[in-house]
Formats: C-alpha cells, sequence, structure tokens
C-alpha cells in the first residue's frame, strides 16, 4: 500500500521528535534536578510511537490494532506532558485522576475503534478523552493568581496543540462530503489534514519545552555563578551586578568584617569558622531581605545594598545585625569567645556602588581601628563632612 501525504507527515514527524527526545535526554542530563523533563521525554516517545503506528496501520497486518494503538499513545502522550507540566510549574495532578484518564480514554477508544476511522461519533468522543487533562492543566495555568510571560507562553503553545486535535471532527465531516471519492481516498484526505497541523504545533510545543528547559538551565548556571555556595547570598560579583542593575535611589551600603576571624579559624579550625560565616549570613539574609541585596564579598566580609532607604535607616539596620551577631550566635562559641563584627556604612551616591564600596571599606577600617563590634558612618554619607560613630562597644 502506498503512503499518502498523512503517512509522509507521520514519518517526518517521527524522524524530527526523535532529534527533541536527543535534546529533552542532554537537557536533562545537564541538569538532573528538572525531573519534569523525564515527562515530557516520555510523553515525546509516546507521541513518536503513535506517528509510527499510524503508518503502520496503513502498510502493515492488523490495521485494527496499530489503529487502536495510534489513538492510545496520542492519548498516553497528552497524559504525559500534562504530569510535566505540573510537575515543572508545581502544580498538584492527583496520581486517581491520571490513572482514571488513561483507563477510561483506552477502554473508549478499543470500543470505539470498530465504527472505523472517518466516524463522526469515534472522533468526537476520543478527541475530547485524549485533551481533557491537556484542557484542564490549561485552565489550571491561567488562574495561578501569578502567571510569568514565559507560563503563558507555553499554555498558549498547549492550547493549539488541543484545537489541532479537536478540529478533527470538522475535517472528517469535510473530507466525508466528498462522496464521489472512495472511501479510502476519503480517509487519506482526512489523514493529511489532520496530520499536518496536529505535527505543526506538536513540534512548535516541543520546542517551546526545550527552550524554557534551556532557559531554566541557563538561569541556573548564572545564579551559581552569581552564588555564594556556602551562604546562599550573592557573591562579590553578583552583588555589584544585580546593584548596578536593581537597586532604587536613595541607597546606602553596609560593609560587614567578623572581628578576629583568623583567630577562629586557626584556633578552632575551619569547619568552625564555615559554621560563624553560615551563622552571620542567615543573621543577614532575615534582616535584609530583597528588595535589598545581601552579598559575601570574600573570606569574612559581607555587604548589605540597602534599597530605597536613606542613610539613618541603614545606620539602624546596620545596629540592629551587630547586636544580633553579637546575642544570636553564642551558641557556635565557647563563652570566652563571642562572635561580634564591625561594620561600615555609606550612601551609594553618584559613584554608584563602586564609590560606596571604597567609602564604606573606610569606614569599616574606622571601626576596627575604634575597638571594634560597632557601626561606623562614612564621612562620605554627611554633607558637612563629620564622621560619626554610634552603638560602639568593644568587645572583650
Amino acid at each position: 500500500m502506498r503512503l499518502g501525504i498523512g503517512d509522509i507527515v507521520a514519518v517526518a514527524g517521527v524522524l524530527l521528535g526523535l532529534n527533541y527526545v536527543a535534546l529533552f535526554i542532554a537537557a536533562y542530563l545537564f541538569d538532573r534536578s528538572a525531573r519534569h523533563l523525564l515527562w515530557y521525554l516520555a510523553g515525546a516517545g509516546a507521541f513518536i510511537s503513535s506517528g509510527a503506528a499510524y503508518v503502520m496501520a496503513e502498510v502493515a497486518p492488523f490495521h485494527g490494532l496499530f489503529f487502536i494503538l495510534d489513538d492510545v499513545l496520542v492519548c498516553t502522550g497528552f497524559l504525559l506532558v500534562s504530569k510535566g507540566i505540573c510537575a515543572h510549574a508545581n502544580l498538584p495532578l492527583p496520581g486517581r485522576m491520571f490513572a482514571l484518564t488513561a483507563i477510561i480514554g483506552a477502554f473508549v477508544i478499543a470500543v470505539l475503534a470498530p465504527l472505523g476511522e472517518l466516524s463522526l461519533m469515534r472522533l468526537v468522543t476520543v478527541s475530547l478523552f485524549q485533551v481533557a487533562l491537556p484542557v484542564m492543566v490549561v485552565v489550571r495555568l491561567y488562574r495561578l493568581p501569578v502567571i510569568d510571560a514565559r507560563t503563558r507562553f507555553l499554555a498558549t503553545m498547549l492550547c493549539a496543540v488541543i484545537l489541532s486535535v479537536l478540529v478533527r471532527p470538522l475535517i472528517a465531516v469535510w473530507a466525508v462530503s466528498h462522496g464521489n471519492l472512495p472511501l479510502a481516498e476519503q480517509a487519506e484526505l482526512y489523514g493529511t489534514y489532520a496530520a499536518t497541523p496536529f505535527a505543526a504545533t506538536l513540534f512548535a510545543f516541543a520546542g517551546t519545552i526545550f527552550f524554557l528547559a534551556m532557559s531554566d538551565l541557563a538561569a541556573t548556571y548564572r545564579q551559581a555563578s552569581m552564588t555564594d555556595s556556602l551562604t546562599g547570598l550573592l557573591n562579590r560579583r553578583g552583588l555589584l551586578d544585580e546593584a548596578s542593575r536593581l537597586v532604587m535611589h536613595p541607597a546606602a551600603l553596609i560593609m560587614l568584617d567578623i572581628d578576629n576571624f583568623k583567630a577562629i579559624n586557626d584556633t578552632y579550625g575551619h569547619d568552625q569558622g564555615d559554621k560563624v560565616i553560615a551563622g552571620v549570613a542567615s543573621i543577614i539574609a532575615a534582616a535584609a531581605p530583597r528588595p535589598h541585596l545581601s552579598g559575601r564579598l570574600g573570606g569574612e566580609e559581607f555587604a548589605i545594598v540597602v534599597s530605597r532607604a536613606e542613610l539613618p535607616v541603614a545606620t539602624t539596620l546596620a545596629q540592629a545585625i551587630r547586636v544580633s551577631i553579637e546575642t544570636d550566635l553564642r551558641d557556635i562559641m565557647p563563652d570566652d569567645r563571642p562572635i561580634t563584627a564591625s561594620l561600615g556604612v555609606t550612601v551609594i551616591g553618584d559613584d554608584g556602588i563602586t564609590g560606596a564600596l571604597i567609602a564604606a571599606d573606610h569606614a569599616l577600617y574606622a571601626s576596627k581601628e575604634a575597638g571594634r563590634n560597632r557601626v561606623t558612618v562614612s564621612d562620605a554619607g554627611h554633607s558637612h563632612g563629620h564622621a560619626s560613630r554610634t552603638g560602639g562597644r568593644r568587645s572583650a
């Protein structure tokens, strides 16, 4: 039996689909935490297998079996992709609903298969079962309290695939209306105009999924390159980059250095030193959440960009952090070795974050010189050019 245009489209779809399988495997190998890619991969396998079954139904014996298998695999593909979308968007998908849809769909497809490929009753019922779960997923995506452009685009592309399935009964009616054609040619006409939009929208949807997966992967690597692995705060590069893009004026900068940290490392070991750094970082993160920016500049030195705040507000925040470090981290070290920090505060002015780092570093040095465990406000933070020190209390 010769291959019709619909069969050729299915063959091309199988070959192109194998490329997407390779791409999804590569994406998962790059980021094995992206478990949703496994659902997409399984869905791609089901759709590829459905294309192969579609062709086999035309050229191999057991036409009815491959005919049923094609519809079952399309339904399976939609179920797996829907599960992947829910996993990616953190939407719960009850296992019972998933299993029930699969079982009922397979039963309905098998029962209605004898009605024939162009049966309107079969096409309407099967098409509705195939897209039932994807429709529910799309509705849930659009009902999210906050939906970003990427998720909205993914939902829109899934809608296009759903429509390409729901339009099949209309295509069948149109094909049957050519009553002067033999039944085989009517079926070929239907297959051509049904397979082409389905394959086109499905590959566009797969391309969207792959693009989003790569975007997530790039964002993950970018975040990793800008984040300090020990504390979870921004590293120096990340802090400078985000501060230059996101800081809203008025703004101030706090620099912090853990007092006598080298002695802690030398006496108690680097593991203990890491615990001290992590403890200080947790206090900073809790005291200065977004839109403020917190980062570890290196070693025991930290910086906080206080966004939309005047200098007095930043100074008060610095004092609160200093006190929290001294009081909340007592359990980490022996009683005779308290953890303290020295801080410097300045405004972020026309020189930007780079100039503020220099001014805050000078203020921090002044805190060290004055006895540590204190906050010093930079001369650059005062129009009259006088430095001030507040709340200073010498450590032991």
